[in-house]
């Protein structure tokens, strides 16, 4: 990686001011990427500070802010004229609503396949063979060979490994990749702090939504599909953790739990559908872009987004629902079939070609 850390350094010293952006939910791994590449442009001196698109919806996530004191705007605008290009940290694609075409794009790092409408970038680091997108911060960050302080680099190395915790599944995904990565952190990282973080009990919301999923769960062949209605905006990350835990307690190849999440303030209204799976062999990716842009995956997980706004003031919500349950439920059985139906075929062909070069021999 010590190229990569070349490249890196070489695309942000192009600028005096940078705005590290979080597109969609700002999770662990999104935050503590974003906070160590602040940390690395201070070095440097460049101006920078981090903006996330939503609010933080869990506790966990709060207790991680609070405790490494990590400076994040959590939805306010950002001021475009203040900054001369843009970084985009865990996400895959670096085309950001609220800046455009007015400033470039000096950073896209993430570790899912490339969105096909990606901006260009000064330095792209795209990589789906690493369990996290702190996995690469970090290791871009182990090849610079900065004197930081120590404070600094225990606040880093903190924030980066709990990065790494929450996206391979509390260290049940890891590669050779992530486990370079962590040995690098462990002599810095403050272990109180991380064990703080993660001494705290399951929400009463990700219980409730567990609990309304179960209780209308759709069986479809092999797949678990789990609607739980209406859910406000700051509890929307509680869906992802359900899904998580029923994917833990029911025997099903794939779960999906769905709702409709609303933001009043914003005039917001989205249908948001987390995806799970335990089979490495399952690529969501290829499963959500079937059905919307507005989405990805990489392997064990995934989640997509539908825009609702013009629903919103609904006067008949319980009806909106039953048509947004039918209508997602019918989606992903299709789904299910075609996915499966394609890699039939796709099969087929692979032994077609190689029974024909076969016989040519």
């Amino acid at each position: 990686m010590k190229k990569e850390a070349e490249l890196f350094t070489e695309a942000v010293q192009k600028y005096k001011s940078l705005a590290i952006f979080i597109p969609g939910s700002p999770d662990p791994d999104a935050i503590a990427s974003a906070y160590a590449i602040k940390l690395i442009l201070d070095h440097y001196s460049i101006e920078s500070a981090i903006y996330a698109e939503r609010k933080l919806s869990l506790p966990q996530n709060q207790l991680f802010i609070d405790k490494l004191k990590i400076p994040v705007n959590f939805g306010k605008d950002i001021y475009v004229k203040k900054y001369e290009a843009y970084i985009v940290p865990d996400f895959q694609n670096n085309r950001v609503e609220a800046i455009g075409d007015s400033i470039p794009c000096a950073v896209h790092i993430d570790h899912h396949a490339k969105s096909p409408d990606a901006m260009p970038a000064d330095y792209a680091l795209l990589r789906t063979d690493v369990g996290s997108t702190s996995t690469l911060v970090t290791l871009i960050l182990q090849n610079l060979d900065l004197e930081l302080p120590a404070e600094d680099m225990s606040v880093i190395a903190t924030a980066l490994m709990f990065g790494i915790q929450t996206d391979t599944d509390s260290y049940n995904h890891i590669n050779p990749f992530d486990i370079e990565a962590l040995s690098f952190l462990s002599a810095f990282a403050d272990q109180d702090i991380l064990e703080n973080i993660n001494s705290l009990p399951p929400t009463p919301e990700m219980l409730l939504y567990y609990n309304k999923g179960i209780g209308n769960e759709v069986v479809y062949k092999d797949w678990g599909l789990y609607g739980v209605g209406f859910v406000d905006s700051k509890n929307r990350d509680s869906i992802a953790l359900a899904a998580d835990m029923i994917l833990k307690n029911r025997n099903h190849s794939l779960v999906a739990v769905f709702a409709v999440i609303e933001n009043p303030k914003k005039g917001e209204m989205y249908l948001d559908v987390s995806l799970r799976s335990g089979s490495s062999s399952i690529d969501l990716n290829r499963i959500i872009k079937r059905i919307t842009p507005n989405g990805g995956g990489r392997q064990y997980k995934g989640a997509y987004q539908v825009k609702l706004d013009y629903f919103r003031n609904t006067p008949e919500k319980e009806m909106l629902w039953k048509v947004i349950e039918a209508t997602t439920l019918d989606i992903l059985r299709r789904s299910r079939d075609t996915y499966y139906k394609a890699g039939i075929e796709s099969l087929y062909e692979n032994i077609k070609e190689k029974v024909i070069s076969l016989i040519k021999k």
